[in-house]
């Protein structure tokens, strides 16, 4: 018999709305939507401020560009920048191109070939629920709104965050 605990569900939970990867580039995006609309900022740049490391930041960044959310170029003052406004960017959208799914697809969340409401898997009507308030929320939530709140946390791994500084706050 399947017992589902607290801490299980949890952990199911954060497993299926987004990745590390996915981690990583709301960090870094939350860094670049600090600098001004037009600005190219390296990946060594974001690296050093956030702690995301370079090569994830590389990988999540030309995705990005793919998709149309930020733009690229090359050379000494090169780097990557927003072609959106991070203000136009949802949380959703950022989990969609990242992890390459939809959070709003009717798969089962236990990889089950039917599921349904008529024939539903244990997780069916818990996840439904939690889903569609999690799709509302990440949809709802732009970057600068995140990047607002981010406030005088700081990331794991970093003496000081310039993140902060670069918000007008003091560490």
């Amino acid at each position: 018999m399947l017992v589902l605990n607290r801490r299980f569900l949890k952990e199911l939970a954060i497993g299926m709305i987004y990745s590390k990867t996915c981690e990583y580039a709301i960090r870094a995006l939350t860094y670049l939507a600090t600098k001004e609309q037009d600005t190219y900022t390296m990946v060594v740049e974001v690296n050093g401020q956030t702690g995301v490391p370079g090569p994830y930041i590389a990988k999540v960044f030309q995705n990005l560009v793919r998709k149309g959310i930020l733009k690229s170029q090359r050379g000494p003052s090169g780097g990557f920048s927003f072609k959106k406004r991070p203000e136009d960017v949802s949380l959703l959208e950022i989990v969609e191109a990242i992890d390459d799914f939809s959070l709003v697809t009717n798969e089962c969340v236990m990889g089950l070939n039917q599921c349904e409401a008529t024939n539903a898997c244990p997780l069916h009507h818990i996840w439904k629920d939690a889903k569609a308030k999690i799709v509302d929320e990440l949809g709802n939530s732009s970057l600068v709104q995140v990047t607002k709140k981010v406030g005088k946390l700081q990331y794991r791994g970093l003496k000081r965050s310039r993140l902060n500084e670069s918000l007008g706050l003091t560490a």
